[in-house]
């Protein structure tokens, strides 16, 4: 079913026509897609994964900082653990950035 900007009675069309398809309750995606239209509910989305990226890169930087605080410089540039974690910051601060390639475009900035 296809509706103009969601009104009330689309929205409600629309979890009605969930709730037929559905023997148990629908899948919450297909609700907030219903509720939202399409693009409203993968720009919502999009935002938690930035946040959940940003908040990932923060616990990295974190831990980065306290292993390179408790190593010498020479232990530091051959530690395998902060390598580790220096790639992991850089994947979550380019993820937190909308920045990895091969997403849907509606959801990258």
């Amino acid at each position: 079913m296809t509706c103009a900007p969601p009104p009330d009675a689309c929205i409600a069309a629309r979890l009605a026509d969930l709730e037929r398809r559905h023997e148990g309750p629908p899948p919450a995606g297909a609700v907030r897609i219903a509720r939202l239209g399409r693009t409203a509910a993968a720009v919502l989305e999009a935002t938690a994964v930035r946040r959940h990226h940003a908040a990932l890169a923060a616990e990295a930087h974190r831990g980065a900082a306290r292993r390179r605080a408790a190593l010498s410089a020479a232990a530091a540039a051959g530690d395998i653990w902060l390598a580790r974690l220096a790639l992991a910051l850089a994947h979550h601060r380019t993820a937190a950035l909308g920045r990895i390639a091969g997403g849907d475009p509606v959801t990258r900035v």
